[in-house]
């Protein structure tokens, strides 16, 4: 599974803004951007939050609370059930000690 560090982690960007120029990692200083931009870049990089602009400008974009597609999630408790307490677990991916007691019993029904 990529991770946001292998996402963004090209040194350099190149922006279309009347003419290409290119951004090379730069100091990000969140008071340069216009609201969410600027939340971006307390965590980002200029670059990267150039590359999420580049793409997403203009689009809304809702992130859902859960991080991890139920497929993944499944895989991940099934095979980390023996070296890990439910509680580990449950921190590990964001949910619940219970909710990954029941996973863990339907995955075992379904067998």
């Amino acid at each position: 599974m990529k991770t946001a560090e292998d996402i963004f982690k090209s040194k350099s960007l190149k922006l279309k803004t009347g003419e290409e120029k290119e951004v090379n990692s730069l100091k990000s200083n969140p008071e340069h951007y216009a609201g969410v931009y600027g939340e971006l870049a307390e965590i980002l990089s200029d670059a990267q939050v150039v590359k999420i602009w580049k793409k997403f400008s203009g689009v809304n974009v809702t992130f859902p609370q859960r991080l991890y597609s139920k497929e993944f999630t499944y895989d991940f408790i099934e095979e980390n059930w023996n070296s890990m307490t439910a509680a580990e677990i449950a921190k590990e991916i964001g949910l619940s000690e219970r909710r990954v007691r029941q996973i863990h019993k339907e995955v075992k029904e379904n067998k």
